[in-house]
């Protein structure tokens, strides 16, 4: 008797082991069906949202009300964006894993200390086209990132970024601005793929 169970049991767990592959990939399939789920749901509540806006993972994003996004943005896994301040993100612009941007910040001069918990200071983030946000990014509240500008890896930004800067460190400082003549040929490519694009689009619909 003992010998049949444990044939059994035996045969239970080959039968078992030859569906795991199939089970994993349907958990798979589940798991980013629920992941594109959620990200539809988080832009539906967001102030503005443009055309192919992508996340890559998991994001959080407080007060999505007061977040605007342009069209073809990617932003990288684990992001933060703190919109009680209001953000606003342009077209075009790439956001690294791990960056996180802050529009509220605790008032150090109110009635308690170290500071009140439910006091703050509100200051909007404006981040432009074409921007470059690397990994592991600290954007602080009230900051403007103009147009073309690259923000390396690792960098808090404590003040605004001029059009076509790059800037990294701890604080922020400029190593040097993208080529001009170069950018505003790539920038013009790109407004004409985006108007041609737009016709198609009229003519399909």
């Amino acid at each position: 008797m003992k010998k049949i169970s444990h044939k059994i049991t035996h045969k239970l767990e080959r039968i078992l082991v030859s569906f795991i592959p199939h089970i994993v990939k349907w958990e798979e399939y589940l798991q980013t069906k629920i992941k594109q789920y959620k990200h539809q749901k988080l832009k539906q509540q967001l102030k503005s949202v443009g055309s192919r806006v992508r996340f890559r993972d998991n994001i959080r994003i407080d007060h999505p009300h007061n977040v605007s996004f342009g069209n073809k943005i990617y932003i990288g896994t684990n992001v933060v964006l703190d919109g009680r301040g209001g953000i606003t993100i342009g077209d075009n612009t790439t956001i690294g894993f791990n960056v996180v941007i802050l529009s509220a910040n605790h008032d150090y001069q109110s009635n308690t200390l170290p500071y009140e918990h439910d006091v703050y200071i509100h200051k909007p983030v404006m981040v432009g086209r074409n921007v470059w946000i690397g990994a592991n990014v600290l954007i602080i509240p009230g900051v403007v990132i103009g147009d073309g500008a690259i923000i390396a890896a690792g960098t808090v930004v404590t003040s605004n970024v001029e059009p076509l800067a790059i800037v990294g460190g701890q604080p922020s400082r400029i190593i040097k601005y993208r080529d001009k003549e170069h950018y505003d040929r790539l920038a013009l490519e790109q407004i004409g793929q985006t108007e041609i694009s737009s016709v198609y689009s009229s003519i399909q619909g």
